[in-house]
């Protein structure tokens, strides 16, 4: 039997719980950083788990994607910050993050590293979440005061009571991520 190096190219998966960029510890690893949570969902429910959490992840735009599981659709955002550590942000569809970051998405410049932070609005009493690349913000495209086009909700009486319907909206939202993923397959980004 010879001897070798391995290098791994495997990206760690990150995910948004409770206002913060989360990786998940493999079982029996510790880490004096890590916070234990009981898992809530799935068949895992009640299972105690180890996570590293981040208010921030920064990196290169590799690609993007939607992926479907069983526990619904997340966007998917492969990164690759400046020590070449790669990583899989899956923000699920159906959440306010992935309304936040798709309504930047025309103003992301895929030329340079992006940064993607996670805030508290005490005022409103929600989490958001905010980019910027450099020292520059990267503002909102579509706005309710400036939509480009973005449906506005609307209301409707559901069962006798009104609601709002975000469909044409999350629509909207979804195709724009997908033309920034597919605009992202024509680049010479550097790696």
């Amino acid at each position: 039997m010879g001897l070798t190096n391995t290098t791994t190219n495997s990206s760690k998966i990150v995910t948004i719980v409770k206002g913060k960029f989360t990786i998940r510890l493999p079982e029996g690893v510790d880490d004096p950083k890590a916070v234990k949570r009981k898992l809530e969902k799935g068949a895992n429910a009640g299972k105690e788990v180890s996570e590293l959490q981040y208010t921030g992840i920064e990196g290169m735009i590799e690609r993007c994607y939607v992926d479907e599981s069983e526990y619904g659709a997340n966007f998917v955002t492969d990164l690759v910050d400046d020590e070449n550590a790669r990583f899989k942000l899956q923000i699920p569809l159906d959440s306010k993050f992935f309304g936040q970051y798709a309504k930047r998405m025309p103003n992301i410049d895929v030329t340079k590293p992006l940064f993607l932070g996670l805030g508290f609005d005490r005022e409103k009493g929600k989490e958001f979440l905010y980019a910027k690349q450099g020292d520059e913000k990267v503002g909102f495209h579509f706005t309710k005061d400036d939509p480009n086009g973005m449906p506005q909700p609307v209301l409707k009486t559901v069962r006798g009571k009104e609601t709002w319907d975000w469909e044409e909206q999350e629509n909207f939202l979804y195709e724009v991520a997908m033309d920034f993923c597919s605009k992202l397959e024509g680049t010479d980004i550097p790696f």
